[in-house]
């Protein structure tokens, strides 16, 4: 269960055969992305277009066949991101979020002022006096 109070939905068989026929060229399953052959069970993945967490439902029309790596890049660059800024509103909107607070410290100590090279150097002239 996550904060939207609702469980994962997969996809029913009856849509991932669908789904896998939909992406079948001349009986060679491709992914629907980037067009590789998909070789086995393993490297198959059906994934929701509309991410199941924001409302996606398990649907044909919802469901793209994908390769292990086209799969991982909408998950983590387009699926993630929008489903964390939704439970950032929704915690907002509830008044979850923790309060911001002040970091109270003594800070570091002062330094010692250093020698600067803009100033003149004090330099004695009795050796020159004594020529």
């Amino acid at each position: 269960m996550n904060i939207r109070g609702q469980e994962r939905r997969e996809f029913p068989l009856s849509v991932r055969k669908a789904a896998f026929k939909r992406c079948c060229r001349d009986g060679v399953p491709h992914c629907e992305t980037c067009g590789c052959e998909l070789n086995g069970r393993t490297s198959t993945i059906y994934e929701h277009v509309v991410p199941d967490g924001l409302g996606g439902e398990p649907t044909l029309d919802n469901c793209k066949v994908h390769c292990r790596t086209c799969a991982d890049v909408k998950t983590f660059t387009e699926d993630n991101p929008r489903m964390q800024k939704a439970d950032r509103v929704l915690k907002k909107s509830f008044g979850l979020t923790p309060r911001k607070q002040k970091i109270v410290s003594l800070g570091f100590a002062k330094r010692p002022p250093q020698n600067s090279a803009s100033r003149p150097v004090a330099r004695s002239f009795a050796s020159e006096e004594s020529l």
